[in-house]
């Protein structure tokens, strides 16, 4: 006879080596981080991703759990704008090394296009676009950019013109 709890429960295994991003919010934005950290169905490692799930503290989040890949491989900087407050968790052979809540930084430098079309960094290519980040009300929806040449104001969720 089958528990009852056993239907409400999605059994996920643990991961040998790789990183667990847990608390993404708003839900929903997981696939702008695999975007962002350049996954696609060509990484050869198996990915976890859970979307829209139920969430006691933040009411729904998103969950990551990408297998072999390296703390190191990460951009923090460019995950702190994307979903500041998520939890990045470093597992190695099955043990929690290391746990570190993502951060929104003050600056960024070289990760995104300006959308300026007259802006310096569009017209020179040896200038480099930085931005100052604009917090909003605590949200990761509301954290913008302000270019330092142009002073263009953008949404980063909006314009993910990563610069390679």
């Amino acid at each position: 006879m089958e528990n009852l709890t056993d239907k409400k429960q999605l059994i996920v295994n643990k991961i040998d080596n790789g990183i667990v991003i847990d608390h993404i919010t708003p839900a929903g934005t997981a696939f702008l981080v695999l975007q962002a950290l350049k996954i696609d169905n060509h990484f050869p490692h198996s990915v976890f991703v859970a979307i829209n799930v139920s969430s006691k503290r933040l009411g729904r989040k998103d969950v990551l759990k990408i297998r072999n890949i390296k703390e190191s491989d990460l951009n923090l900087e460019m995950l702190g704008l994307l979903i500041a407050g998520s939890n990045l968790v470093v597992i190695e052979d099955y043990k929690i090394i290391r746990k570190v809540r993502l951060e929104t930084p003050e600056f960024t430098r070289g990760l995104f296009q300006c959308p300026g079309h007259s802006c310096i960094t569009r017209l020179h290519e040896d200038v480099e676009p930085e931005f100052k980040v604009i917090k909003g009300n605590g949200t990761n929806e509301s954290v913008k950019l302000r270019c330092i040449y142009c002073d263009k104001i953008f949404d980063v969720f909006q314009t993910l013109t990563m610069v390679s």
